[in-house]
């Protein structure tokens, strides 16, 4: 209404696929792909003057840290030629009440999740689990205790607690040879940059959480119980013609494709510069 002109840049891809549930209106839209500035263009709950595909922005952290030293919780990993696999669970609600009425979230389903992350390290010879979360708070729960006693009793398992520095998620990932997630947008900035990823999504009592609709993502790189996660695990790591691997070069063909390479962040600078320079 006063003539301010309005920027922005896309976090999520998932969300262009939404309808109703998402709606965003801006003078300049900076997208994570051509694909999906297609999708919005047509779409009628954007309201979007200039849309620009860049890519993702902080998918830049995993490109740099590609060549820097390899953190400290897998370097010896590293050394010893094992495959590295990264793990990103959800965070679980501090009270039971709240646990008690959030599907995805509650505290059986943690434990669940972490159950799986054990019996991976146990079937995956050569290999080492970095288990990461945003913060560790819900660790600290009594009703954790048992089964995190169990992780540490695990030679090929850890839970990542360095938290000293911010983007330390993606110091892992850069090194990882697979990376595992419920969804995050991590899991899409690792895909952009050829890493492979499997979706876990299911709990002990749910399927398709997330990924059900929309679903922008190859039903391959989506796992529904531990044998499908187990199965494509292996697949990817140590199958080199793997089709799932092919699918993960098709998305960087279509759903994560950017015509002008090059470090995002820089891209937007650049388009930044040039919106102050025509005010």
């Amino acid at each position: 209404k006063n003539n301010i002109k309005t920027v922005a840049t896309q976090e999520r891809p998932i969300t262009t696929f939404f309808t109703s549930f998402i709606n965003v209106m801006l003078d300049t839209y900076y997208t994570a792909s051509e694909h999906i500035s297609n999708v919005i263009k047509k779409s009628k709950y954007y309201d979007i003057k200039n849309i620009i595909p860049v890519g993702l922005y902080r998918s830049d952290y995993i490109t740099l840290y590609r060549e820097k030293i390899v953190p400290e919780e897998i370097s010896q990993a590293k050394e010893n030629g094992k495959k590295i696999i990264i793990v990103f669970g959800n965070q679980s609600p501090e009270h039971w009440f709240d646990s008690h009425s959030s599907p995805i979230l509650n505290w059986s389903a943690q434990i669940d999740f972490l159950e799986d992350c054990i019996r991976l390290a146990g079937n995956l010879n050569n290999s080492y689990i970095i288990l990461r979360y945003k913060d560790l708070n819900w660790s600290y729960n009594k009703y954790f205790e048992k089964i995190l006693n169990k992780i540490t009793n695990c030679e090929n398992i850890i839970i990542s607690s360095y938290y000293k520095e911010p983007f330390h998620a993606y110091k892992l990932c850069a090194h990882a040879d697979l990376v595992i997630a419920k969804h995050t947008s991590i899991a899409d900035e690792c895909l952009s940059k050829g890493i492979p990823v499997l979706f876990h999504e299911y709990t002990h009592n749910s399927q398709k959480l997330i990924l059900d609709f929309p679903n922008y993502l190859p039903s391959e790189l989506i796992c529904y119980n531990f044998a499908e996660l187990l199965k494509k695990s292996k697949l990817l790591l140590f199958n080199n013609s793997s089709k799932l691997k092919n699918k993960i070069t098709e998305l960087n063909q279509t759903i994560y494709h950017v015509s002008e390479e090059g470090s995002v962040k820089n891209k937007i600078i650049g388009q930044l510069e040039k919106l102050i320079s025509l005010t």
